[in-house]
């Protein structure tokens, strides 16, 4: 068997090896009942506490974990539902009277592997969707790693040490940051490919970096961005010091393909943040301390090598979660083996890539501990260091550490293959050949022992039947006609204990009822700055900015929500100056711990009406005549994101006011014939009248999902030239 070969042998086992180790790993989610969500904390909320037979759970409280039950679990749900029923989910209507569902990032949409969701059960699915994960992360860590030159041995246990680590394990609740964060090693690959000539090494760069960006979380892939950009400019530096081509117009074509490819969610993505609450803010001095609270702590390093040094949601015991800071954050746990070998490599593997490598992970702990570093990019790139905490550098690091520690064990190995040269010239054996293997064996099975279990026991599972079951109120809601308010107290949500929620926000997309609060990362601010203008409060609980949680359940701004159906503990509140008993408040059910009310004086779903001053005049006279100002009108919803609605009278100059919430992208066809769609109190869409129109309808077909998939489409057919093309130069695999 000839080198080559031989190595190509051993890279075959050590994928098949990685891709066992992550199915064992996540066998019971594939094999068995369980689905990787924790799902356990639902029975403590009602309705479920009262009407449904959950087992519960002795876990603590995590908001970060809860978040895969709340937001991605619907999301991926919606997305799957839509897809099935021949549609994209370009748009949600069951949250916030409606929002721009693919403009948020992490509703993923255009992410391949995603497209696997409308195949089976969602639950079941993301539960292949974790493990695919991680074999991808630690297949192509390990492909990494062999083009650095590590043996088959060292590469696996790179692949393992990321994988498994501390970033991947902790946020596995949180797809989107894992499947941003897989992205990395391939993105190093390309450019490591690129300058060996290979051809494939341009599209797999460019298709690493796309990837990244359609997985959903724009900061991690920034991040992976930023990674691929320095190793590249380093790989360029030293071509050029060796007066040896630098490539740079191949790793712009591949930032360029980059672009192209994943434009069908940028694109929505820059135009959603651009109207948002989140996108709106900048830089601040009390922005910047507000960062500072919440990264790693020097006395918190011990958690690089002891994950529950400070407890574990898994055992009720984390201590900092009662100070806001959920285990996700600062665990950059990559085992005790890993940083051993990472400190050895400085004297055992004297090269570039170490060098490199740990140069990254000393800069990446720099900036997860807020450094000066870490200070300039907050300030210099905003948008960038208001994403999420700077602790969330901890997945470079755990890349970083487990290469640096990859190639300090091939540096071991290769120095006791030499004194066994030495040895061998000498007439005896000090070391026998099987003893770097054997070192590589036992480093393995430390670091497997290191990672496995504490991996699998932080990580929740719940029976996939447990998962957001039937209760006989929610029937209720889903009979609704009218949207729904859920009342969970802002002032019990709290990131230290369960809130005492009723169904908590998204809930609806996963029931079907339409509701007017939510839970998104980026929400429309018009429809933020009206709900918290009908209750004359914020809205938004200050520990998380990403959810509404409305109380109010009477009001004009309700009543024009067409909030006809409250489920709440107690008595619902009205909104400021309002009696509930003008509104037509009543019970209609009531079932354990909560109970329905009807809201008699709701408007319509869709309606014409006056212009919105005189509407709110007429409310502020008398609640109870707002309802007669308007004319009811028959409407049916065709998909997520069209809207038909038949005109029943001639009221030329008047609204037909769909309760949709406006946002860009909404057009009108009257009669077939399009017309601008203008919004109705700064807040849901309409469209004027003409004294003969018959037929409405609105349709959500934003200009930059259509521009992003056409330059999608030009960067698809670039790859597959890139992919393609032969060379005499480039021809080499």
């Amino acid at each position: 068997m000839s080198g080559e070969s031989g190595d190509r042998t051993a890279t075959w086992i050590a994928t098949i090896a990685l891709v066992a180790i992550a199915l064992a790993f996540w066998g019971d989610c594939i094999f068995g009942p369980w689905t990787p969500l924790a799902a356990g904390f639902q029975a403590q909320m009602q309705p479920w506490a009262s009407e449904a037979d959950l087992p519960g759970t002795d876990r603590q409280w995590s908001p970060l974990l809860w978040d895969s039950v709340a937001q991605f679990y619907p999301w991926r749900l919606l997305l799957a539902r839509s897809m099935r029923g021949g549609e994209l989910a370009l748009w949600n209507p069951h949250q916030m009277c409606g929002y721009p569902f693919l403009s948020n990032a992490q509703s993923a949409l255009f992410y391949p592997p995603n497209w696997l969701l409308p195949l089976f059960d969602v639950k079941w699915g993301m539960g292949l969707l974790s493990w695919l994960h991680y074999a991808l992360a630690a297949v192509l860590t390990m492909l990494f790693g062999r083009k650095l030159g590590l043996g088959a041995l060292p590469a696996a246990f790179v692949g393992i040490a990321f994988a498994f680590g501390g970033f991947m394990v902790t946020w596995t609740e949180l797809p989107t940051l894992i499947n941003s964060a897989t992205w990395l090693p391939g993105a190093l690959l390309g450019v490591a490919l690129i300058y060996e000539r290979r051809r494939w090494g341009l599209p797999l760069l460019g298709a690493s970096l796309a990837m990244a960006l359609l997985a959903g979380h724009l900061q991690i892939a920034a991040y992976v961005w930023m990674v691929a950009l320095v190793y590249a400019l380093a790989r360029a530096l030293w071509e050029a010091v060796n007066r040896r081509a630098a490539h740079l117009g191949r790793l712009a074509a591949a930032v360029a393909l980059g672009l192209l490819l994943s434009a069908p969610q940028t694109l929505p993505a820059l135009e959603l943040a651009a109207n948002s609450p989140r996108g709106a803010a900048g830089p601040s001095e009390a922005g910047w301390q507000f960062q500072q609270e919440r990264v790693l702590q020097v006395a918190e390093l011990v958690l690089l090598v002891s994950p529950d040094a400070f407890g574990n949601p898994a055992h009720g015991d984390h201590e900092l979660t009662r100070y806001g800071i959920p285990y996700s954050e600062h665990c950059g746990f990559v085992g005790i083996v890993t940083l051993l070998l990472a400190l050895l490599g400085a004297w055992f593997s004297r090269t570039r890539s170490y060098a490199f490598f740990a140069a990254l992970a000393v800069l990446s702990l720099h900036v997860a501990m807020g450094g000066p570093l870490a200070e300039a990019m907050y300030f210099y790139l905003p948008k960038l260091g208001q994403a999420g905490s700077f602790t969330r550098f901890l997945s470079v690091f755990t890349f970083a550490a487990a290469m640096a520690a990859g190639l300090g064990l091939e540096g071991i190995c290769r120095y006791l293959k030499q004194r066994d040269e030495v040895a061998g010239d000498e007439g005896y054996c000090g070391w026998n050949l099987c003893a770097p293997a054997g070192l590589c064996v036992v480093a393995l099975v430390v670091l497997c022992y290191e990672l496995l279990p504490w991996a699998h026991t932080f990580l929740p599972r719940t029976r996939r039947e447990h998962v957001y079951p039937m209760t006989p109120s929610i029937e209720r809601l889903m009979a609704a006609e009218g949207r729904v308010l859920t009342v969970t107290p802002r002032e019990g949500w709290s990131m230290a204990r369960v809130p005492e929620a009723v169904l908590p926000p998204n809930s609806a997309t996963v029931y079907g009822y339409d509701a007017i609060g939510g839970y998104d990362s980026l929400m429309l601010t018009r429809f933020r700055a009206f709900l918290s203008a009908s209750e004359g409060t914020e809205v938004a609980p200050p520990p998380n900015g990403n959810m509404l949680l409305p109380m109010a359940a009477c009001g004009p701004g309700q009543a024009l929500m067409g909030l006809d159906t409250v489920i709440a503990r107690r008595q619902p509140e009205p909104a400021p100056g309002h009696d509930c008993d003008d509104w037509g408040l009543s019970v209609t059910q009531s079932l354990g711990g909560t109970a329905i009310w009807r809201v008699a004086e709701a408007l319509p779903r869709a309606f014409v009406a006056p212009d919105w001053q005189e509407l709110q005049q007429i409310a502020a006279d008398d609640p109870t005549a707002m309802r007669a100002a308007v004319a009811s009108c028959e409407w049916e919803r065709s998909g997520n994101a069209a809207i038909r609605v038949a005109v029943p009278v001639e009221r030329e100059g008047d609204h037909l006011v769909a309760t949709e919430t406006f946002a860009p992208g909404w057009s009108a066809y009257v009669d077939g014939r399009r017309r601008e769609a203008v919004p109705f109190g700064d807040t849901f869409i309409s469209v004027i009248l003409q004294s003969d129109d018959t037929e409405v309808r609105f349709v959500y077909e934003s200009s930059t999902i259509k521009a992003g998939c056409f330059v999608g489409m030009l960067g698809l057919a670039a790859l597959m030239v890139a992919a393609t093309w032969r060379s005499g130069r480039y021809g080499k695999y």
